[in-house]
């Protein structure tokens, strides 16, 4: 009962938040002047505040999650934003030209809606330790996450463009930390041909995000919840991804090996937690080199970093698809959301990834991450 009490306060917390952030801007428009323009047009003002309140609506409730979503973070774009920016500039100039820059934020959303999304980049980290096996000094890793592959236009040839860039990396390992989806499993069917052509010499592992156990659409029966997993499992055995749940794998070299530790969605409220870190680790050598991938970032914190893990690869936050300097929505939620992370030796590093929710990017551009193993001796 306290838990279902406990989510219901959290839901309207939400609600109420984002109804203050979309209706205060508005209410002060209103007093400033559009109160005084005809009543068809008074009326139709208030219409995007009121779709993006029942978008969250729909949110909290589990209905309608794609639409909610691109409705409720397009007109958080387009409309609160462009008059939070005007109502800013009105202190300072008169109106007609206040209203110029509000003009130039909603232009400049508009660009990562069309191209934003699309603007690939590679980056590259190294991380050193002494524990590292010789042979392994060198070793290169590319890190991929959060696909969210039904948000991509029909026609969009931007997987084969990742898919490119990633085996012109040249790696020796690919390790992929979930969210291929975003509601169902026959997101993938279109892609498979172009994901099966990824290529790394020891393997591509993966774990599953909170998108991939499909419970997002609200029309899902328990049955068909499970059909979604049984065939996106399928899907991605069908690719050659190795899926580590809540397991590791041993790559073995003559007498040296590394662990790719793997857990299943180590989600915190409102995401489920299916996670097994301790199942994940049994067998694995206390002196090993071990690698953890997860989805969530906080798994990190709150369990990871106790067990003295080397190096620890998530995503989910999509660096909240927005950075304008250091700002990013997802800095709100969390503590680490994107980059590197580092407590003594070991390093936690969060990925923008490459899709998201809707296809939007702008400033936190989609990534994938080569990681370069060095064993340092000093």
């Amino acid at each position: 009962m306290n838990k279902v009490i406990k989510k219901f306060f959290r839901s309207l917390m939400y609600i109420v938040g984002i109804g203050a952030m979309t209706l205060v801007p508005d209410t002060w428009l209103w007093h400033i002047g559009v109160g005084e323009w005809p009543l068809p047009l008074a009326i139709l003002w208030w219409i995007p505040s009121l779709l993006i309140i029942l978008a969250e609506v729909g949110l909290q409730l589990g209905k309608f999650h794609r639409i909610s979503v691109r409705v409720l973070f397009s007109l958080i774009l387009f409309s609160v934003m462009p008059k939070v920016v005007f109502i800013l500039f009105e202190f300072l100039m008169p109106w007609f030209f206040a209203i110029l820059p509000a003009l130039a934020v909603m232009g400049w959303f508009l660009y990562g809606f069309v191209e934003g999304w699309k603007r690939l980049e590679v980056k590259y980290v190294t991380y050193s330790s002494a524990d590292l096996p010789p042979y392994f000094d060198g070793y290169k890793i590319l890190h991929f996450t959060d696909l969210h592959l039904g948000t991509f236009p029909k026609g969009a040839d931007f997987v084969r463009k990742v898919v490119e860039r990633a085996n012109a990396e040249g790696v020796e390992m690919m390790l992929f930390t979930g969210d291929l989806v975003n509601n169902a499993a026959d997101e993938v069917e279109p892609y498979v041909e172009d994901l099966k052509k990824l290529h790394a010499p020891d393997g591509i592992f993966s774990v599953w995000g909170n998108h991939d156990y499909c419970e997002y659409n609200t029309n899902h029966s328990l049955s068909a919840l499970r059909k979604n997993r049984r065939l996106l499992f399928q899907l991605q055995n069908e690719m050659g991804w190795h899926q580590l749940m809540n397991e590791h794998f041993t790559v073995s070299h003559g007498m040296a090996s590394i662990e790719i530790i793997g857990v299943e969605n180590a989600g915190q409220p409102p995401f489920t937690n299916r996670s097994n870190l301790k199942k994940a680790m049994k067998g694995v050598a206390k002196d090993a080199f071990k690698i953890v991938l997860t989805h969530d970032p906080h798994h990190w914190r709150r369990e990871v970093q106790k067990t003295g893990v080397h190096l620890t690869l998530a995503g989910h936050t999509h660096a909240g698809q927005l950075k304008i300097g250091n700002f990013t929505p997802a800095h709100m939620a969390f503590k680490e959301w994107g980059g590197e992370y580092w407590l003594g030796r070991q390093l936690l590093y969060v990925s923008a990834g490459l899709g998201g929710s809707f296809p939007f990017r702008l400033g936190a551009w989609p990534e994938m991450t080569v990681i370069t193993l060095k064993r340092d001796l000093g």
